[in-house]
């Protein structure tokens, strides 16, 4: 306080205590301020909520909503509605799940940087590519390239996959495009080793083979020929499976 005159230290002092004192004062008139604000917004909300459910309209049954049930105890015809409601999702999900249990077997995750082009075969309407990629679990999945979207540029066709468990020596997949109305394309997945050449037996005509590769036997027969069977044959000549056309097995 040695640099401070007596006239100043004096009228430091008061400043200081005037401070304190309207500090303190308005503090109290702030809080009280908001009490009261509280209060004012509190008995307007419940105004509102008042006017809301006095609004509301009638559920059907000529009145207004009367109370809320929350913590009711739902009858037992309720109950049975929600109990039957869950066993029908619990029944949904199960069916779910099987459905992407086979998807998985059928599609199973492809290693697509792997894909290679098997065949290319050049028809009257254009050319038809078989392309196959191997699966993480071992299998392929296969491509039967019989055009190209204008719109986007990708190949479409026929798409399949190895069974997880192949019941065959082998799977004939004859079909045929409008996209490539002149042929009738023959794709024949092989699962049998012994399997060393595949023929086409067509009606009236004679038996033409398919060649192989990676498994794969492919071709294409004019389109009116008929086909009869695709047999498998193995180094000796013998037969080792037969596909009947028209047969399910």
């Amino acid at each position: 306080m040695n640099d401070m005159t007596d006239h100043e230290f004096l009228m430091a002092s008061r400043f200081a205590a005037l401070a304190t004192r309207d500090s303190g004062d308005w503090m109290d008139v702030r809080r009280r301020a908001r009490v009261t604000h509280r209060r004012r917004v509190t008995l307007v909300l419940v105004a509102m909520i008042v006017a809301v459910v006095l609004a509301t309209p009638a559920f059907g049954i000529g009145g207004r909503l009367l109370n809320l049930i929350e913590g009711t105890p739902a009858p037992p015809d309720v109950q049975t509605s929600f109990a039957t409601s869950s066993e029908g999702f619990k029944q949904m999900l199960d069916h779910a799940q099987e459905a992407g249990e086979k998807l998985n077997d059928q599609y199973s995750p492809v290693i697509a940087s792997d894909a290679r082009g098997l065949f290319a075969i050049e028809s009257a309407g254009g050319p038809i590519y078989l392309w196959a990629a191997p699966t993480e679990d071992g299998r392929q999945c296969w491509l039967i390239q019989e055009g190209t979207d204008f719109a986007s540029g990708r190949p479409f066709g026929l798409t399949s996959c190895d069974p997880s468990d192949p019941a065959t020596a082998m799977s004939p997949e004859p079909l045929w495009s409008a996209e490539r109305p002149s042929v009738e394309i023959v794709h024949v997945r092989l699962y049998d080793d012994a399997i060393t050449r595949v023929e086409v037996e067509l009606d009236g005509a004679p038996t033409a083979a398919l060649p192989l590769v990676a498994g794969h036997a492919f071709g294409t027969v004019p389109k009116d020929e008929r086909i009869l069977a695709i047999v498998g044959r193995n180094a000796d000549g013998d037969e080792v499976a037969r596909f009947k056309m028209g047969d399910p097995g």
